[in-house]
């Protein structure tokens, strides 16, 4: 061995003992700087096998990247909630201050679909619905279709429906033009049923089975409150 290598590693050696005794007179150091302790790959000599406190160290890393990943996961949802609390308190003033009922219906319409990024919404009003005027033409579920019968256990349950309804219902609802891969129908009552409020999307992810319905249901009763005075039910 030269000289030269002697002697470097003598130093080599020197610095390793002063990291050492640093470490030992200072244990805490790590603590306050958890993100190097975590990063570190400590090897040990275990003839080729990982050492326990490799697979605990890989363990506690996977565990902390998951757990980061479900926070932001959280943290993602809650700003959505705050969003969509925003949205509706901007479209209940909106609602206070309209009095007419096509502008109520429009105003919805238009604020919808941009609250829920969907792509197609309507309404839909039961044949017994009036109001004095021709605002509703159009709007009215075909009493001769069979569609009545088929929306009046939902209007019954006073709940949203989300998923993949069946075509011809899809059609009675959104109209004959419309490929509707996924839908939210959210029940419109007062003292008795008024309709639906439709929402579509091409889709079929969009309004899925499992997805939240506590947004879908107050923005129905919301918009019921505002239609209670607006519409007649024979």
């Amino acid at each position: 061995m030269s000289k030269v290598s002697a002697e470097q590693q003598q130093s080599d050696q020197t610095e390793e003992a002063k990291v050492i005794q640093y470490l030992q007179q200072n244990p805490e150091v790590l603590l306050a700087y958890p993100e190097v302790f975590s990063s570190l790959a400590i090897p040990h000599k275990t003839d080729g096998a990982t050492s326990l406190v490799e697979r605990q160290l890989k363990l506690i890393r996977d565990e902390n990247t998951s757990l980061k990943a479900k926070i932001d996961e959280l943290v993602g949802i809650a700003r959505e909630n705050e969003e969509l609390n925003q949205r509706f308190h901007r479209l209940a003033l909106e609602l206070m201050s309209t009095e007419q009922l096509h502008d109520v219906l429009a105003m919805v319409q238009d604020q919808v679909q941009t609250f829920f990024y969907t792509d197609f919404v309507c309404f839909r009003f039961l044949p017994n619905v009036g109001e004095a005027g021709p605002i509703l033409d159009g709007l009215y579920l075909n009493a001769d279709s069979g569609i009545v019968d088929s929306v009046k256990p939902w209007l019954s349950a006073r709940k949203p429906v989300c998923g993949n309804q069946d075509e011809k219902i899809n059609q009675e609802l959104f109209g004959a033009d419309m490929r509707i891969g996924s839908s939210a129908l959210i029940p419109l009552y007062h003292t008795g049923d008024l309709g639906l409020l439709c929402l579509g999307s091409v889709s079929a992810d969009r309004f899925g089975l499992s997805m939240g319905t506590i947004f879908l249901q107050q923005l129905g009763e919301l918009v019921s409150n505002r239609l209670k005075n607006l519409l007649q039910v024979e």
